[in-house]
């Protein structure tokens, strides 16, 4: 064999690695090389110098590029990786592992991955690019030899020393000029002005090109020779969740990915002692595209750990273009069930429910799970808008032996609606017509079809229960309305499969313009209660969504329950365990002596629970606040108004902020209970309405708060606690320095000495 290239990657570190044959020093492509938001750091790397090393490709950021190797009419292209998830390849695209086609002249070679884990090869004769590619598909999580075999024009594939692929060309490589590139498509697929398809996102552990075509034998001892190299953890392959700790925008007790992107949360239940809750999942970048189930998993839905995807687009399977929402109930045979969203772009109608249960049921964080082979509902020509019908929610009946389906549809001039369907046995469904539908000409903002239903009981202090149906509004053309979460309360009438409003008006689910969305939920048999997740949306550009590497994250979740017929909402009690030191505990105490004591107070993780004595002037909590006060985002109650208000317009001085709210009605004092988690605040307000939103101060220090209010009004309670992050075992040093506590014994120490107005601190 003659080598002529070579990445071994045994370097196991830094941001260059060595090509072995021509002792070329290159440089490891990289958005955290030079970082935006955190500190610079160089690529990840896994492995042992024992085992060897492995260089981590991001799947967005992460690319070698290299002078052109030129082979003559045999050569052989190996290269040894472990892929975290596979790319949608838009636009015929694939994944590139090494790529040096020069598509404008046919010349060239390029070995890569296509939609759902294909080897493919290309080849230019300078006439043609030719491609090539296997019908056997790469595992996840796994590492694979994979071989291309150019021969005076035969070529073979392989996967693990077998053979996959083989074919025979009409004329001759022609090698080309172009730059080497390693982990990147060199014609990739603009997804966005920033984010290209093309992408590796997994370990390269080595990179092999033969100037010989090796036998089929020799590709064999090769994979043979590499065995030791092949150990490698799913932890390793997966997305560290350390990289970003250091990001000061970035949520350290809300359930989030290691890195990348997510989108709705769904699909919660408890089994065997373990709540498991999944989400929307892009591993190759923080952008949106060909969407896995992410998993998670807790003891007490506080306290949540990454586990390995669920759920992937699977070629041949029900749902090849995407496996989107869904939801979770326990089955008749006591296993949980999992209902998703089977996308198929080949269907006219392609958008329908599948099934999917654990394939070890023993198995105490559910990490495999088994895709059935048969859809479980399909859209039909009598359900609306075709292609519109997706995210369905499932739940047993309390009183029979009867499992109940909604999902998310649209009747072309009619309305958004959800469809109904019972089941005896969560596998066969019967189709019972319209769940709810709503007149489109009265309320045009509710959309022209919805996702994301869910249906859940509502119990007062009595114990007497209604239902809430809340939703998403979706508009198939473009509209000047606004896309938002939606909700009524009514009865559930189970003879004719029908949800029976209160009331004529939707209402809005919160008042943060659309950072709440992607609801799901479920009853928790633990307690009885009804809760609610959600994705908190980040509002932040493309730009800034590359250069932080992460985008949304899970909102914290809420108990629901009703008071007369009106929605009462709040955090979930078992939230109090993020509590890792009462900053302050206060009764009776003015304004203005309540913000001297803040002053030296500058924390990116609070839960603030303020109760105002009765008044007749705006009050309310500055937060996320610059010493100077030229950045800060302020929740104003205004009682003559009934109103309230989130003012993020001096939020931060690089961008234009907006204001949020609307009217909320009180009967007694004013009281906020506010959660701050860098740059994620959820705002609860009497139990009766929502502000859920973001900030992204440009000042390192905006993390300061002050009442707001008349210096002299009193503040009947105020309780500050610090948080603790759930990804992270003990608190990371602030990394601006801030070591500034409040104690109790400081508090009443201080209570005694002048007062100093802090309103307009």
């Amino acid at each position: 064999m003659a080598l002529i290239y070579s990445l071994t990657f045994n370097e196991g570190n830094g941001s260059q690695v060595t090509e072995n044959v021509r002792s070329s020093i290159l440089d490891v492509h990289y958005i955290f090389n030079q970082a935006v938001y955190k500190e610079n750091c160089a690529p990840r790397w896994t492995g042992s110098e024992k085992r060897g090393y492995s260089l981590d490709f991001d799947g967005y950021s992460t690319f070698i590029e290299d002078e052109p190797v030129q082979p003559g009419d045999t050569f052989t292209l190996s290269a040894l990786i472990a892929p975290r998830c596979f790319e949608a390849c838009h636009g015929g695209v694939s994944t590139a592992i090494m790529d040096q086609l020069d598509r404008e002249l046919n010349r060239g070679f390029s070995l890569s991955l296509y939609q759902h884990g294909e080897v493919q090869f290309e080849i230019g004769d300078g006439k043609k690019i030719h491609q090539f590619r296997t019908e056997h598909q790469l595992e996840l999580f796994r590492k694979s030899l994979i071989t291309a075999v150019y021969d005076h024009q035969q070529v073979r594939l392989y996967i693990n020393g077998s053979l996959a692929c083989s074919a025979l060309l009409q004329h001759s490589f022609v090698s080309s000029a172009c730059t080497l590139s390693i982990g990147r498509n060199r014609y990739p697929f603009s997804i966005g002005p920033y984010f290209k398809g093309g992408m590796f996102s997994g370990l390269i552990d080595e990179i092999r090109i033969d100037q010989a075509a090796l036998t089929g034998e020799e590709v064999l001892d090769e994979f043979n020779s590499l065995t030791n190299r092949f150990t490698v953890s799913q932890q390793e392959v997966d997305l560290d969740e350390t990289r970003l700790l250091d990001d000061p925008h970035r949520p350290k007790y809300h359930a989030i990915p290691p890195q990348h992107w997510m989108n709705e949360p769904h699909a919660p239940f408890y089994f065997n002692g373990k709540y498991h809750l999944f989400y929307q999942k892009n591993a190759s970048g923080p952008y949106f595209s060909n969407l896995h189930w992410g998993h998670w998993t807790s003891d007490d839905m506080v306290f949540w750990k990454n586990e390995k995807t669920a759920l992937f687009p699977i070629r041949g399977s029900l749902t090849p273009s995407g496996v989107w929402s869904g939801s979770a109930v326990i089955g008749p045979d006591h296993l949980p069930y999992l209902f998703y969203t089977a996308a198929d772009f080949s269907k006219t109608y392609n958008q329908g429910v599948g099934i999917a249960t654990p394939a070890d049921p023993d198995d105490p964080h559910l990490s495999e799970w088994k895709m059935h082979d048969q859809i479980a509902i399909s859209q039909t020509e009598r359900q609306g808008i075709k292609a519109q019908f997706r995210d369905p929610f499932v739940w047993k009946d309390s009183k029979e032996n009867l499992w109940y389906l909604i999902i998310g549809g649209g009747i072309m001039d009619k309305g958004p609606t959800a469809w109904a369907y019972t089941s005896e046995n969560c596998v066969d469904w019967s189709f019972k017509g319209e769940f709810f539908t709503v007149d489109i000409e009265r309320f045009p903002s509710l959309g022209t079809n919805w996702e994301l239903p869910v249906f859940l009981p509502l119990t007062d202090a009595d114990g007497k229960t209604k239902h809430i149906l809340i939703f998403m509004s979706y508009f198939d053309h473009e509209s000047h309305e606004h896309v938002d979460t939606y909700y009524y309360i009514g009865e559930f009438d189970r003879d004719s499969v029908r949800f029976i409003p209160d009331h004529e008006e939707p209402r809005l689910m919160d008042y943060g313009r659309f950072k709440f969305s992607g609801p799901s939920g479920f009853v928790d048999p633990v307690t009885g209660k009804s809760i609610v997740f959600s994705i908190l949306q980040g509002d932040r550009s493309e730009k800034e969504e590359y250069d932080a590497g992460w985008a949304h994250n899970a909102g914290l979740p809420i108990e629901l329950s009703h008071e007369e017929g009106d929605l009462r909402i709040k955090p979930l009690q078992a939230l109090t365990s993020l509590r890792k030191e009462k900053l302050l505990d206060l009764t009776h105490t003015s304004i203005k002596d309540v913000n001297r004591l803040l002053r030296p107070l500058c924390e990116k993780m609070l839960e603030v629970i303020i109760e105002f004595s009765e008044t007749d002037q705006p009050v309310g909590l500055m937060m996320k606040k610059s010493k100077d006060g030229r950045e800060k985002t302020s929740l104003i109650y205004q009682p003559a108004a009934q109103q309230v208000w989130l003012d993020r317009t001096e939020s931060s001085l690089n961008r234009q902020g907006d204001l949020q709210g609307g009217r909320l009605d009180i009967n007694g004092n004013p009281f906020l209970h506010v959660y701050i988690d860098h740059s994620a605040i959820e705002c609860y307000l009497n139990q009766r309405q929502m502000i859920s939103s973001r900030a992204y101060p440009a000042l390192k220090n905006s993390d300061h708060l002050s009442i707001i209010g008349p210096e002299h009004t009193m503040i009947k309670s105020i309780k500050i606690y610090q948080l603790t992050s759930i990804w992270q075992h003990g608190e990371m040093s602030d990394q601006h320095g801030n070591e500034h506590k409040i104690n109790e014994y400081f508090i009443q120490a201080q209570l005694s000495s002048n007062a100093v107005s802090g309103l307009d601190e």
